[in-house]
């Protein structure tokens, strides 16, 4: 078997990341993208880990048929700042992905056909995918990867969230491409010179801002004309926010071989899990995006079929340190201490998850540290809030108006004001919401799971980070940060990241009541259609009966 992406010989961490995988000191996520990184094949990684394939298809698939898809439809933006994996789940059937994470958490190589980690994680190569012709004729080769690399890194340009994804090619003083870091080695090589290791690099690729568009691409708004040069299997042809948006598939052959369906509907029904559930009963959507935990029950009862996953997802109620009187640590932790977040877990969530622990790693990633659960203490809550002069606040927590959020939110609200806090809640519709997100001095956001813990941490707490809804800005976190990405091995990051569990939650930027599985139903009929670990939409392989 062929254990490495390329013809190297096998790295020389790989076997000592199996054994360690198979001692159980490493989890299979973990060992699964470690292995990546390294180079190893999915196949490979398997084979050394012990790890049985994923089982054949038990039906042979029939062509045609439009999926129908109940989603929120966001509008069209620069894929690097893109900020909803709804965009991307409309997007990626027109474009693709240099690298896809699987549902079984494998890393595929998709327009990469592989790539290669020097011994001292210093420098990447990564080799492109030949044979894949663009819709206007262009070959798909090194300069379209060089151009997208380089929009990635210019950290300059606001929301874009994939310059913290690359971490180590940004210059931090000028927020460009470090010089040297992306080379153009020849029509279908490309070599990144990395300054210090970047553990997360080949995961960065896989996340969903990280489309890749075709060379000429310059930011264009209009979606039609955005992705009117196209790899992928399918073209656009509708796309207007919380109305709909559709594809269809292309004439031509794709490079990856079948794809079934005809095309693909998505419609919007708005946040109201009602609209949803009587579309499925009058027959007018197949699937959907996702079904929250506390209507499962109702599906079930609908003769739907469900697909769950447990997942590194999760919500939180965070605070924006630049509007007082959250910049005073005493108020954050105080409502922070006020919650129980089991309780949250098991009214928001019907108990369907797990307990959090307030600072965003989890079990589910290789680098967790265990410091302990999050403790409710009502007394010293109430005590911090008399010491910062601010036992009469009235917090205004701010969620969207999609059910599962809503209901966290008012199970927090209600925590904090059992413990004595005077809280108000707003609910907003989506639109509304999301326009100003990351701008909230105190609201609920929902975060999908990443491959590693390091991914969030870089997006949503490191200081000027595109996500940093929290404008948290500690030069201690940061350094530690920086410390665990170019920290290979997972033992050793553990140790930092520790330090790292104890600031966040330290600092009380977060309540994070719990990790929660995810759920995607569709009708009778409807064949590889289960839900994502990042909520993605992969449908080259769903087809239908009828």
């Amino acid at each position: 078997m062929k254990f490495m992406l390329t013809n190297r010989t096998l790295h020389p961490q790989a076997e000592p990341v199996a054994e360690g995988f198979k001692k159980g000191s490493i989890n299979r996520r973990e060992y699964l993208a470690t292995m990546a990184a390294l180079g190893v094949s999915a196949a490979g990684a398997l084979a050394l880990g012990g790890l049985a394939p994923s089982p054949a298809r038990a039906q042979e698939p029939r062509r045609g048929g439009v999926l129908r898809v109940a989603m929120n439809v966001k509008g069209w933006k620069d894929p690097r700042t893109f900020d909803g994996v709804e965009m991307s789940n409309v997007a990626r059937q027109c474009n693709e992905y240099l690298v896809r994470w699987n549902r079984d958490f494998t890393f595929e190589p998709w327009l990469l056909e592989s790539w290669e980690t020097s011994d001292d994680a210093r420098v990447l190569t990564l080799h492109v995918r030949k044979g894949i012709t663009w819709s206007n004729g262009d070959t798909f080769n090194a300069d379209d990867v060089v151009h997208n690399l380089t929009r990635w890194c210019d950290a300059s340009v606001a929301g874009n969230s994939v310059a913290e994804r690359m971490g180590a090619l940004v210059d931090a003083a000028t927020k460009k491409p470090i010089d040297g870091g992306i080379e153009r080695v020849d029509d279908f090589t490309v070599r990144l010179n990395l300054p210090k290791p970047d553990i997360s690099l080949v995961a960065g690729m896989t996340d969903y801002p990280a489309l890749i568009m075709h060379r000429s691409y310059d930011g264009e708004g209009d979606p039609l004309k955005a992705l009117a040069i196209t790899s992928g299997p399918c073209e656009l042809v509708a796309w207007e926010a919380e109305v709909g948006a559709e594809v269809r598939r292309k004439d031509k052959p794709w490079w990856k071989g079948d794809f079934w369906l005809d095309g693909i509907q998505w419609v919007d029904y708005g946040s109201d899990p009602n609209a949803m559930f009587s579309a499925f009963e009058s027959g007018e959507i197949d699937t959907n995006h996702e079904t929250a935990a506390d209507t499962v029950s109702q599906t079930d009862a609908m003769d739907l079929s469900n697909s769950e996953l447990a997942t590194g997802s999760t919500i939180v109620a965070r605070f924006n340190v630049g509007n007082p009187p959250y910049d005073d640590i005493r108020v954050r932790r105080a409502a922070q201490l006020a919650v129980d977040n089991s309780a949250i877990l098991k009214i928001g969530m019907d108990d369907r998850g797990k307990p959090a622990e307030n600072h965003h790693v989890g079990p589910m990633h290789p680098e967790y540290a265990d410091i302990g659960p999050a403790v409710r203490n009502v007394d010293e809550a109430k005590a911090l809030l008399a010491e910062a002069g601010k036992s009469d606040h009235e917090y205004e927590l701010i969620s969207v108006d999609v059910d599962w959020q809503k209901n966290t939110g008012d199970a927090i609200a209600a925590q904090m004001r059992d413990a004595g806090l005077k809280v108000k809640r707003t609910v907003l519709p989506a639109a509304t919401f999301w326009n100003d997100w990351s701008k909230y001095p105190f609201s609920c956001t929902e975060w999908l799971g990443r491959p590693l813990g390091v991914q969030v941490l870089a997006l949503a707490y490191k200081s000027g980070a595109a996500w940093n809804e929290s404008a948290y800005a500690n030069p201690e976190f940061d350094a530690l940060l920086d410390k665990a990405l170019a920290t290979p091995d997972a033992g050793a990051r553990k140790e930092i990241m520790a330090k790292i569990e104890q600031n966040l939650r330290g600092a009380g930027i977060i309540i994070q009541p719990y990790w929660r599985s995810v759920y995607r139903t569709f009708r009778k009929g409807v064949h590889g259609c289960e839900q994502h670990q990042s909520l993605e939409q992969h449908f080259e392989k769903v087809w239908l009966e009828a």
